[in-house]
């Protein structure tokens, strides 16, 4: 009979959840930008099959040139955010480009997410000794600027793929400021009478951890992924501005090619052709944003409970 009503409370519960999730109007905005940019190579793609095909070269995202029109130019029905100071379409780079920031960023959330759940846990259900060692750990990475290392891996090696970039911002951010927060909130959370009452009702560790830390924690762990997310989109960005990956078409690269060539070619660069780069940055991190108050609300122990 327990493991029944246990079942159906868990049922209820991720039904609960999961209504949650679809009334929360932050979250399902951010949910439709994420995906509107992660269709955007696919976008590519399609435009190339298509409205494209017959003028492959004057769309190429890298070689392109458009020989009927002088250079750079502004948005036009043939090409909608106009060309480069190089005669390159600008949305054929665009779609291109987002690719990795998207990499960058959905690889830096997780890692986060992960490590700093896995941290704070672990340093508040396991005693002293792992949190005592957790905490010198943090401290250690918090001295290492995860933004600075970034810049330092991007910049040193330029054949970094962005997968590494993220994974590299990830791992200094979570188990560094992510953890910290995440740390101190779980101490709090593991002294609750709650936690008590389901250790003396058998609940084995797993299930105190997964089922009511776990819970309490996910709050503060999507604020410290929206802080990383933003830094290392942010930071990539730059890099690419720096002209470190020049042999890689990023959102960076847009803003920093326009920029390096209007200065050798004393041309004008049209508005499009740096909002591009700069304002798909800036939605991108909006979406992540969205996303995590989203969950933020959504995951919020006291609402749920306050529904049943």
């Amino acid at each position: 009979m327990t493991a029944v009503g246990g079942r159906f409370q868990g049922g209820r519960r991720e039904h609960v959840l999961r209504a949650r999730f679809r009334r929360n109007l932050k979250f399902r905005i951010g949910s439709a930008l994420l995906l509107l940019f992660v269709s955007f190579p696919l976008l590519h793609r399609g435009l190339h099959a298509t409205v494209w095909a017959s003028e492959p070269s004057v769309y190429h995202p890298e070689v392109g040139f458009d020989v009927t029109i002088s250079h750079p130019s502004g948005p036009s029905p043939r090409h909608l955010l106009g060309t480069d100071p190089l005669g390159r379409d600008v949305l054929s780079m665009l779609t291109v480009a987002i690719g990795p920031s998207i990499v960058v960023a959905i690889s830096t959330a997780f890692m986060i997410l992960f490590l700093s759940l896995l941290a704070g846990a672990a340093a508040a259900f396991f005693g002293r000794r792992v949190d005592s060692l957790l905490t010198q750990l943090s401290g250690v990475l918090v001295l290492l600027p995860a933004p600075i290392m970034f810049l330092v891996i991007g910049k040193g090696r330029p054949d970094y793929g962005v997968l590494e970039l993220g994974l590299v911002y990830g791992l200094f951010f979570g188990l560094g400021p992510g953890a910290i927060v995440v740390r101190s909130r779980a101490l709090s959370v593991i002294q609750r009478p709650f936690i008590d009452a389901a250790r003396t009702a058998g609940g084995s560790r797993s299930y105190i951890i997964t089922h009511h830390l776990i819970p309490h924690l996910l709050p503060f762990a999507a604020t410290q992924v929206l802080v990383g997310v933003t830094g290392a989109m942010i930071t990539e960005g730059f890099i690419e501005l720096l002209g470190a990956s020049e042999n890689r078409i990023g959102m960076g690269t847009l803003v920093y090619l326009a920029l390096a060539y209007w200065d050798v070619l004393q041309s004008a660069v049209p508005w499009s052709t740096l909002l591009a780069g700069a304002g798909a940055v800036s939605l991108l991190a909006t979406a992540f944003f969205l996303l995590s108050v989203g969950i933020q609300e959504a995951v919020d122990p006291r609402d749920q409970r306050a529904e049943r």
